[in-house]
């Protein structure tokens, strides 16, 4: 069964490209989402190093914009895509900046070896040790988030604006990146369907890609099924909002790590990582 790669880019065609290159395989499906807000000479760019091939779907464009809900709704765009399409093992949520941290077999044999499960971080909201100075996530949640709005905060805190979560469902965040079985995908995509109260809900949560997965799915019934753990190498230890950019010297922890993924990664900072990993297959 084959396993879809559900790519987010909006800048970078040749790291795009060198990422196809190195998951391509007969079991890959790549359903690729380039913002909307990404030019049309760089859109060009990005189609001539994924090339012709025939196992890539370009999905429907989304304008995208940090912490916001159009990030949510493109990947909504690529789940409801890979739902309606052949089935697959898992799919597996990646940025353009993502690169594999293992040799390709094995990434699909891990995933051989565990259908059904889905690798998502997640944790119940309030999570002060996750997310502190947000009163643990729920900051996120309480107040209306604007992700287009011009103004610092971009997010309106009156007291009597204070919003309750959706009826039946609790909280969870975690990791924005993710690996989700064939009957996840379908499970979210149905959701949305019936929920469009959650949908209307989420457009006006900060950061909602980090909530919206691991809320549907640990309130479902398929919660069994999904391990508390992503698939992805992120080092978060320089603080703020962005992960480190990784490079030659993050290989040993990269490797060391067992993770199937690691991120993020700038070719104009430093290629030489990308050819180290390369060398293990």
């Amino acid at each position: 069964m084959k396993i879809a790669y559900l790519i987010r880019a909006h800048y970078a065609p040749a790291q795009l490209g060198r990422l196809l290159n190195r998951l391509d395989s007969e079991l890959a499906a790549f359903f690729i989402h380039i913002s909307a807000r990404t030019s049309g000479g760089t859109l060009a760019k990005m189609e001539e190093a994924v090339g012709e091939r025939t196992n890539v779907q370009w999905l429907e464009r989304v304008p995208t914009y940090y912490a916001g809900f159009s990030l949510t709704q493109s990947t909504l765009v690529g789940l409801r895509a890979i739902a309606a399409a052949e089935p697959t093992s898992h799919t597996v949520i990646l940025s353009g900046q993502d690169y594999p941290a293992r040799p390709t077999t094995e990434i699909e044999q891990f995933f051989q070896q565990n259908q059904g499960k889905s690798f998502v971080e997640h944790f119940a909201l309030p999570a002060a040790d996750k997310w502190p100075g947000e009163d643990g996530g729920l900051d996120r949640i309480r107040y209306r988030y604007y992700e287009r709005m011009n103004y610092k905060t971009r997010t309106l805190r009156l007291p009597i604006l204070r919003r309750q979560f959706p009826d039946g469902l609790q909280p969870y965040g975690g990791g924005a990146w993710c690996a989700l079985s064939h009957d996840a995908v379908r499970y979210i995509s149905s959701f949305t369907e019936q929920r469009p109260d959650v949908v209307r809900f989420f457009k006006h949560v900060k950061i909602p890609d980090e909530i919206f997965v691991q809320t549907i799915l640990l309130n479902s019934p398929l919660r069994d099924t999904v391990v508390g753990d992503d698939v992805h190498y992120i080092d978060w230890s320089h603080g703020g909002a962005h992960p480190k950019v990784l490079g030659t010297e993050d290989y040993d922890k990269i490797v060391e790590s067992g993770k199937l993924f690691a991120r993020k990664f700038d070719t104009r900072y430093d290629m030489k990582i990308l050819d180290m990993l390369d060398a293990r297959r």
